[in-house]
């Protein structure tokens, strides 16, 4: 039976009574009693932080160090708030971030597939800070809340090629589901969060929650769309702080079913507001509503800090810089059309509706581009230079600006739509294949596939030595000059091919 289907009659009339009573349950709980004092209220201390609100903290370890076959010292329990510490900034210099942008089960792997490609060449090891949107946030939780037993490419590749489309639609239409789905407040976000714990975030039949985070993966920050206000909502210690609220025990698959719930296809994710006693609710939907890129909450927190820094009185806690990489997944749109004389009329709709949306969407991620690297441009540049970054970052997908503060913001952008200006790849018909792949929550092996093989391609022609050469530097062994190739390096590739 698949995992959405849960529900059995014995709970089915309790949840109808409940909601015909007018009750309803919501899966985040609270922190402090409202009667207590704001100035004395516990706060969140999951690794899921911007740390925007405190000073830095440093750790005296110069690096995080994971013991031999990726698992931490305590075992799987290796949160901040299980061993009491507070989230610590890597005193590298760096502030190392990674955005992954939304788009489906299209976004999951090939965010996984350059994630391995960074980790083939040392720089995904220096990440501080990980920011998704929509499917992206799949990867980044997964991933947050793994080690290296379960984070590796075969594993990857099966768990994020599950059909999560298909668990939500047949889930829909289990007739003891339906009773529920009519008369309570349990919807269609919910059969998608259920079937994202029990594919991903799950462990020995316990739904992991912001506690379980690994302490030696870097802080996730899962974005959201508020609907009230259009704003976007970061699942982190500092918004829970505000809504009062226990993010150590609130669901990932919840936060992740935020961050894709696509508004009309999905429902909004309900959030309780316990900061007063009066009740209030916070709606949440699909974070690529806001940025479908993800990077602008990372651009934030690292403005952020500086600011904590400089109004304590405290050292630049980055004086080396930022480096934020942005794992894009659009693609241009093509709907195979040019050998059709006429196309029905529900295919003119079908297809004038993804057209619009895709480009729409391509339009606003280049703004989202072209806006950080206005937000980060130092005082001094002109104009006309400006242009020249964002002309730059567009067509070769990396610039490097000089910040506000004087000191280097290297933006590198990893796009899947760059895959049509690659020299060499499989086959002629490569980029079509790859621009077709929806952005839906199922995906076919032979389209993941694809999407390894672009992610490597990309990697291996665009990136390669400048990644290299910036992870040599960030672990402090200066930049050596070209990588070495060797074929000692694994590739991370899926198990086998699909058959044609």
């Amino acid at each position: 039976m698949p995992p959405v289907a849960r529900l059995s009659w014995n709970v089915v009339f309790p949840l109808i009574l409940s909601a015909a009573a007018g009750g309803c349950t919501h899966a985040n709980q609270r922190l402090n009693d409202p009667g207590v004092q704001l100035e004395r209220r516990a706060g969140n201390r999951t690794f899921a932080a911007t740390a925007v609100n405190v000073a830095p903290i440093h750790s005296e370890d110069t690096q995080r160090v994971r013991p031999e076959g990726g698992e931490s010292a305590g075992g799987d329990d290796t949160s901040a708030a299980a061993r009491g510490q507070s989230p610590d900034v890597r005193p590298d210099g760096y502030f190392v971030g990674l955005a992954l942008s939304g788009g489906g089960s299209r976004s999951a792997n090939f965010s996984a597939a350059c994630m391995f490609q960074l980790q083939r060449l040392g720089m995904l090891q220096h990440v501080d800070y990980i920011s998704s949107v929509s499917g992206g946030s799949l990867t980044a939780a997964y991933y947050c809340l793994h080690g290296d037993n379960g984070w590796n490419p075969g594993r990857v590749q099966k768990k994020l090629t599950h059909s999560f489309a298909t668990d939500l639609i047949v889930g829909t239409l289990i007739p003891w589901n339906m009773p529920v789905l009519w008369f309570s407040d349990w919807d269609r976000s919910d059969l998608l969060s259920d079937s994202f714990a029990s594919v991903l975030f799950s462990r020995k039949g316990r739904e992991l929650t912001f506690k379980d985070l690994r302490a030696d993966r870097p802080r996730l920050l899962i974005n959201a769309t508020d609907l009230q206000t259009g704003r976007r909502f970061i699942f982190c210690n500092e918004t829970f702080d505000e809504l009062n609220s226990d993010l150590s025990k609130y669901p990932v698959a919840d936060a992740v079913a935020a961050s894709a719930a696509v508004p009309v296809l999905l429902h909004h994710v309900t959030l309780r507001d316990f900061s007063t006693r009066f009740k209030q609710y916070r709606h949440l939907v699909d974070g690529g509503v806001a940025d479908n890129l993800g990077v602008q909450t990372l651009a934030e927190t690292y403005t952020a800090q500086l600011e904590a820094a400089a109004k304590h009185n405290l050292p630049d806690p980055y004086p080396r810089g930022a480096v934020l990489i942005v794992i894009d997944a659009r693609t241009e749109y093509d709907a195979r059309l040019s050998h059709r004389g006429d196309v029905t009329f529900f295919e003119s709709l079908s297809t004038g509706a993804g057209l619009t949306s895709t480009v729409l969407l391509n339009r606003a991620s280049s703004a989202t581009l072209a806006e950080l690297v206005v937000q980060n441009a130092n005082d001094n540049r002109t104009a006309g230079e400006i242009r020249e970054d964002i002309d730059e970052l567009e067509r070769t997908g990396g610039v490097t600006l000089e910040g506000r503060n004087g000191k280097p913001v290297r933006i590198i952008h990893l796009a899947l739509s760059h895959v049509d200006d690659l020299s060499t790849l499989p086959h002629h018909s490569f980029h079509e294949h790859v621009n077709n792949i929806s952005t839906y929550f199922n995906i076919s092996s032979e389209e993941a596939f694809n999407l390894y093989e672009a992610a490597e391609l990309l990697v291996r022609e665009q990136f390669e030595a400048h990644l290299a050469s910036l992870a040599r530097e960030i672990g402090g062994e200066g930049d050596m000059g070209e990588p070495e190739r060797t074929e000692a390096t694994p590739t991370p590739q899926p198990v086998t091919k699909p058959s044609p």
